[in-house]
Order: structure tokens, then C-alpha cells, then sequence
């Protein structure tokens, strides 16, 4: 508002329903941004899990295939100084242990050959320890033995939808 002041020049300022109105309106906008922050980062948080989850995915289906087709046992026996396998692949040779480890989450591949042992975290889960997201189905037909289709079931988070990877073994080298 402008107002004249006695010499005749303009004065300028806020009114104090100006400024009132300023303060309330500061302080809804600081009252609420710490909130939609927190929000955000929540959001971001449980996206970068779940980007990592299906990652790990990716990673164990470019291994799992060709380890179910090379194998010629397939086992939930422990191997490789594993204790806590998902599954147990071996041919002649190597053996190729799948495990998850409950405290860190990661999901890792063992592969033991006659020149050592090479661990390769395939990914990290964010679940609960009290849950495995990975766990071995076999076919319907077929007993957990000696199967000639292998399927991972993987979970990444309890609510979420599940993936299955199905690969078949080649023929058996009796």
C-alpha cells in the first residue's frame, strides 16, 4: 500500500494485515515441508530396495541357467563350506552353491572347483531375517533329488509378486 507522507512523497509498506497473513502463510509451508521431505525420502529409499531386489533377480537368472543346465546332480545337500544352500548344483569337478544369508541379505553364488572357491553376491533383499526370498520348487512330477527342471522361487519383499525361474537340465550323463 502507498500512502503520503506530509512533504508529499509516496510511502511504501506492508500493512500489518499483510503481514499477518505472511506469517500464517510461512508457517503452514513450515510446518509442512519437513513432512513432505521425510515423505520423499521414504519414497526414495523403498524404490532404490525394490530396483536392487529386481536387479539381483537379473543377476541370478544370467547364472542360474547355465548352472541347472551343466549340472548333473541337483541337491540341497551342503557343499562349498555352505551350510545354509538354497540349492546345490555339482557335474564333475564343481560344485555351485546358491545361498542367502539371513543378517546382511545378500543372495550369493559359491562355485568350488578343483583351483578354489569364487563367492559372487548376486544382489541384496531387504527382507525381514526371519524370511528367505529365494527358496527351490521343484516340478510336479518330478521329486527334489534328481530333478530335471529346477525352479527358484524369488519374493523380494513379503507383499510383493513372485518370480519364478525355471531352467531344465540337460540329459542326464548316467
Amino acid at each position: 500500500m502507498t500512502t503520503q507522507r506530509p512533504d508529499g512523497r509516496a510511502e511504501s509498506g506492508f500493512t500489518l494485515t499483510e503481514l499477518m497473513v505472511t506469517i500464517v502463510v510461512m508457517g503452514i509451508i513450515g510446518a509442512l515441508l519437513p513432512t513432505a521431505i521425510i515423505l520423499g525420502l521414504r519414497f526414495t529409499a523403498g524404490t532404490g530396495k525394490r530396483v536392487a531386489a529386481t536387479g539381483a533377480v537379473g543377476t541370478l537368472g544370467r547364472y542360474f541357467y547355465g548352472d541347472v543346465h551343466s549340472a548333473d546332480t541337483v541337491t540341497t545337500e551342503p557343499a562349498c563350506g555352505v551350510a545354509d544352500v538354497i540349492v546345490h548344483l555339482s557335474r564333475p569337478g564343481t560344485d555351485v552353491v546358491y545361498t542367502y544369508d539371513r543378517p546382511t541379505g545378500a543372495l550369493s553364488r559359491v562355485k568350488c572347483t578343483d583351483t578354489g572357491v569364487v563367492t559372487t553376491t548376486l544382489g541384496r533383499f531387504g527382507n525381514a531375517p526371519s524370511t528367505r526370498p529365494v527358496v527351490l520348487s521343484c516340478g510336479a512330477e518330478t521329486s527334489c533329488t534328481s530333478p530335471m527342471e529346477v525352479t527358484l522361487t524369488v519374493q523380494s519383499e513379503p507383499g510383493a509378486p513372485r518370480t519364478d525361474l525355471t531352467a531344465v537340465r540337460r540329459s542326464s550323463a548316467s
